[in-house]
């Protein structure tokens, strides 16, 4: 899938704060994916499954993407009790929503079940669209032409300057 050749490519560039993102070595199986699926409200989208199989839970700077269980280290455990210590808010996007990344300012992002990515706002509240779907919110909201949504217009220039954008 096209964002995991984007996310490959940020890895490789030099651009995230060497020695602090934590990638996982190890992508979940089809047995974890499986497993997971059995405790959500619904299947994982195929372009949530490929993230996983390719790095199950990581963490990329400033975006810490969850994974299956079992995860690989202590790290990404903590990562993945979030979800339960979050639970309350987690109930105001909709059952259906799957929690699957957050990242360094408090913001919780969620696929909706139509693919739609959406950003909860834990401190100030409210939902907002963020993606039509994790191809657009890797490939282009994150690391793409629309990185200044994210984190303004040096990120967007910082992504140029590497090559990925």
């Amino acid at each position: 899938m096209e964002f995991i050749d984007r996310l490959e490519k940020v890895i490789g560039s030099g651009i995230l704060n060497q020695g602090f993102p934590r990638i996982s070595k190890n992508g979940a199986t089809e047995a974890m994916i499986e497993s997971e699926e059995k405790n959500l409200s619904r299947p994982l989208s195929e372009q949530h499954k490929a993230l996983l199989r390719k790095w199950n839970g990581s963490n990329f700077d400033f975006i810490r993407v969850l994974g299956t269980h079992p995860v690989e280290n202590d790290f990404l455990k903590e990562l993945a009790k979030e979800y339960i210590e979050w639970k309350e808010i987690v109930d105001e996007v909709g059952d259906k929503a799957i929690y699957f990344a957050n990242d360094i300012t408090g913001f919780m992002y969620f696929e909706l079940e139509d693919g739609t990515i959406v950003l909860l706002d834990t401190d100030g509240g409210g939902i907002r669209k963020k993606a039509e779907d994790m191809n657009d919110f890797f490939l282009n909201f994150l690391f793409g032409e629309r990185a200044d949504e994210y984190a303004g217009s040096e990120w967007l220039d910082e992504l140029k300057e590497y090559g990925i954008v």
